[in-house]
């Protein structure tokens, strides 16, 4: 059997979020009368989307998923429940009112979800590697949103990793005397995307990478311009020497794009599981 790892939870989540956009926007053109084709092409989209789900759900089978903020969520929503669909659409067209206000709050939690649905991946890894009691106990504070408040002794020195996780997902926490407490210090890290995922880096790397990246897409507009002229015209000398120079500066830069993305790549190695 294939091994699960915190990327496959990640994967399950995004999925989840699509299916249930999709349904509700599917439920909207059921309930407008919308034409035949619109419908089918959201059918053919949620048949596609429910097939990857439950794959990826026979693949964690077993393995309970928690979410940060959990409860506010399931508070929201409860909320929100009680309007109908006219009643949303007119807060959103408004951008005004308390429902609003719950609809725009509700999604600013399930967007950072999204963004740090690899670190929640992680910490429902490491949280399958330790006491139950324990484990509970983080479940527990990451669905409020809040530091799980316990001595580190029994963590196997997997403190560091959950605490990274917790912060990336919004949870301000720090270790201090021994202990995973609460914590306003700002986290010394800086998220950043790289093809189409959310990493995070050291905060002192961060005007390197952006400048890299720059540097990148500047060298990888040459460089297709160079491809497209080499494919009707024959390079003189001087013209090779530029192509190759080009070559070389990206490869360059791509090695200076994955040395600052290794240390993030790296706390993957060894979380997964048979």
């Amino acid at each position: 059997m294939a091994r699960l790892t915190p990327r496959d939870i990640g994967a399950l989540i995004e999925v989840r979020k699509k299916v249930a956009e999709l349904a509700y926007k599917k439920g909207r053109l059921q309930r407008s009368g919308a034409g035949e084709r619109d419908l089918e092409e959201a059918e053919d989209e949620l048949g596609r989307l429910g097939e990857r789900k439950a794959a990826l759900e026979k693949k964690i089978d077993g393995i309970e998923i928690f979410m940060p903020f959990q409860k506010r969520l399931e508070e929201l929503q409860a909320k929100i429940s009680t309007h109908d669909d006219d009643d949303v659409a007119a807060a959103m067209r408004a951008k005004d009112g308390e429902l609003y206000q719950m609809l725009k709050e509700k999604g600013a939690i399930l967007k950072k979800n999204m963004e740090a649905r690899n670190e929640i991946g992680k910490i429902i890894m490491i949280t399958q590697t330790i006491y139950p009691a324990l484990r509970a106990k983080i479940v527990e504070a990451v669905r409020e949103g809040k530091a799980p408040e316990m001595e580190v002794a029994e963590l196997a020195g997997k403190e560091g990793k959950i605490v990274a996780a917790l912060n990336r997902m919004g949870i301000r926490c720090g270790l201090k005397e021994g202990k995973i407490m609460p914590s306003e210090e700002p986290w010394n890290e800086a998220r950043v995307l790289l093809n189409n995922n959310h990493i995070w880096i050291p905060r002192e790397n961060f005007d390197k990478f952006v400048e890299n990246e720059a540097e990148m897409e500047l060298v990888g507009i040459k460089l297709q311009v160079k491809n497209a002229e080499k494919q009707v015209k024959t390079f003189d000398e001087g013209e090779m020497k530029v192509f190759r120079d080009l070559q070389t500066k990206y490869i360059d830069l791509l090695k200076v794009r994955k040395d600052i993305a290794e240390v993030y790549e790296k706390e993957f190695a060894g979380l997964d599981l048979s």
